[in-house]
């Protein structure tokens, strides 16, 4: 099986596994994911900018989401 196709394959069995979810599950896991997220950018913040204080990082964070594009 090629990358692609090994990406595709992967993509179906996610997707039926979500589908298959109740919609409470789903929205546990987005919480979830968006806190990890939160986490991770603070991480980063702390190591590139150990500076900043909780508020200024929070803040930093919150700026971040706000403004992201896709």
């Amino acid at each position: 099986m090629q990358a692609t196709e090994h990406r595709s394959h992967a993509d179906a069995l996610q997707a039926d596994i979500y589908r298959r979810m109740t919609p409470a599950r789903r929205l546990e896991l987005a919480i979830a994911m968006q806190h990890q997220a939160r986490e991770l950018m603070d991480a980063g913040l702390r190591q590139t900018h150990p500076g900043l204080t909780d508020g200024e990082r929070r803040r930093e964070v919150a700026r971040r989401i706000l403004h992201a594009r896709t």
